[in-house]
């Protein structure tokens, strides 16, 4: 039975319409339920601490790779402790939601990234990395940061 004109183009609608709907989803990570504080810093870190939250949305094309922005959040949440005097994080929480090109034509992604932790005084360094950066999951590809929004 051979295929007819319209049978093949309703064949292309339909793949179309399931690739968007593949790529329409939201892809969650965290840190965990409980904040964390490096290894390297317990018991080293004074008990003045200073709570401190980062909110940041980003715009991405091709791809994400969560564990740059993640990186980004806790730099800049970083230097906003040091304005308060403090030199390392503790009880460090983070959270990261990509959000799909569903309704976007350009194919963006939108990706939101809430990090919390405290800052403190250390005689130590702070180790410069987010905790557990392992379970940070992206989108596969070159990734293209379009905008930061605070």
């Amino acid at each position: 039975m051979p295929l007819r004109v319209s049978q093949v183009a309703n064949l292309f609608v339909n793949m179309r319409q399931h690739r968007a709907r593949t790529k329409s989803h939201h892809i969650e990570s965290s840190s965990g339920d409980e904040p964390q504080t490096h290894p390297i810093l317990q018991g080293a870190v004074s008990i003045e601490r200073i709570p401190l939250e980062q909110h940041e949305t980003f715009v991405c094309r091709d791809g994400v790779d969560a564990t740059k922005l993640i990186r980004a959040v806790r730099g800049a949440l970083l230097q906003k402790a040091e304005t308060y005097g403090a030199n390392v994080l503790v009880d460090e929480q983070w959270t990261c939601t990509v959000c799909g090109p569903r309704h976007r034509s350009d194919g963006s992604f939108r990706v939101y990234v809430h990090y919390s932790a405290s800052g403190a005084r250390s005689d130590r360094r702070d180790p410069g990395r987010p905790i557990a950066l392992e379970k940070a999951r992206g989108v596969p590809g070159l990734m293209t940061i379009l905008n930061r929004l605070d």
